[in-house]
This record gives C-alpha cells, structure tokens and sequence, in this order.
C-alpha cells in the first residue's frame, strides 16, 4: 500500500516534494512524526516545515523544522505540496481556504500502518494515522482526518472537513455529513446519520441519528445542545 496517494506530473519523477504542514499545534506535530515515518517507508517527500500564525508554538519542542510563515504571508512555491493539520472542522475551513484559492496543492499522508481496503474512495488532504482501518467501500471526502486506531466500516460515507480523533468506530453504512467531529473512543452504530457540523463527544454511542449542527454527548449519546452552523 503507498505511503502517499498523491499522483505527480511524469516530468516530477523522481523529485521530492516539499511536505508543508499548517498548524504547529498539537495535531500538527502528530502529522510531523506521521509524516517522517511516511518518508521513511518511501513517501517522495522532504518536509519543509509549518505554517502557524503562532510563532512561539514549537517554544520547548524539539523539532528540526520550524514555523516558515503564516497561510496568509507563505509564499508557495512550485515543489510545496500541503496536509492540513487542524482538529476544529471550522478552523479547517478559515486556515486551509487561504492556501487553496492561492493554488496551492494538497496531498494525502497515510501512515504506512494504516489499513485501507477494497473500493475506498479518498479525497484530497487526507490524513491517516496509524493502526487507521478502512474496509471497503467507502468514500470520504476532502480534509477528513483520522487519529490513530480508528475505523470506518463497509458502506460508510463521511463529509469533507470531517475529524475524526482516536480509537472512533464508524460501523457499517454509517454516514457523516460535512464538518461533523467525533471526538475520541466515539462510537457510531450501523445505519447511523450524523448530521453537518455536528459534535459527538468523547466516549459517546450514538445509537440514533443525529441532527446537523447539535452536540451530543453519553452513552447513549443525547444532545447537549445546538452548535448553529458548526462554523
């Protein structure tokens, strides 16, 4: 299984890409140690470091790249390829929007310990982490995110923008609209719909469908409350 979906020009073959991550936070130095482990496993990319408008996010981290820029001063160049590093569904949207309209170009970083299966559909600016589990026919769209040992079953379909933390299940024909988050050890059971932009909170099983825009939480999981518009 490639360690990197992304399909480059003829003319690049060979060449390495230049691997940017936006956001220096929590997730993003995840995506950084996902991303060497990538490289190691062959990935044709080198990484060139992170877009943060923080520019103390590293202060007492040790890491050889740094912070280059914001998304809204980086200039892009022709060998940057973007992954996206953000949790928020919303953030998402606000921090990746600015590099997109510029032109520039997301890639796919899936973690050579994922497990991607038969008929699986990705978008762009996927993020895989380890011990990921996809079955088989499934289609998730542009900006998800999976934290590490979490799975999607047969027939599931999850909306761009969509996080989904560690150790989630999505069981079979399950489906996730448009920025929903899930946050860890969340379960959703068969045939479930989730609503766009709506939060299901650590812990919980969602054994019914949930609404657009509301969070909920608990086993099972009831609402807590309406989010608006998630954004």
């Amino acid at each position: 299984m490639p360690t990197n979906l992304t399909v480059t020009h003829p003319s690049d073959h060979g060449r390495k890409k230049n691997l940017i991550i936006i956001s220096a936070g929590k997730f993003g130095r995840e995506a950084f140690v996902w991303a060497t482990q990538a490289i190691t496993h062959g990935a044709p990319l080198k990484i060139k470091g992170f877009l943060d408008n923080r520019r103390d996010a590293l202060d007492g981290y040790h890491y050889e790249p740094r912070i280059i820029g914001s998304v809204e001063d980086y200039v892009i160049e022709k060998d940057d390829l973007f992954i996206g590093a953000i949790g928020d569904p919303g953030e998402k949207i606000k921090y990746y929007t600015p590099i997109i309209e510029r032109g520039g170009k997301f890639t796919n970083l899936i973690h050579p310990l994922a497990n991607v299966g038969l008929n699986v559909q990705l978008g762009t600016g996927i993020i895989l982490g380890p011990f990921t589990c996809l079955s088989c026919d499934i289609k998730i769209g542009d900006h998800v995110a999976f934290g590490a040992f979490s799975s999607a079953g047969h027939d599931t379909v999850i909306g761009a923008w969509s996080q989904i933390s560690i150790r989630c299940g999505i069981t079979g024909l399950a489906s996730l609209g448009e920025g929903v988050f899930l946050g860890s050890h969340a379960c959703i059971i068969p045939n479930i719909k989730v609503g766009a932009w709506a939060f299901v909170g650590a812990g919980s099983v969602v054994i019914r469908d949930v609404q657009p825009g509301t969070k909920v939480f608990g086993n099972p999981a009831t609402s807590i409350g309406g989010l608006g518009s998630g954004r």
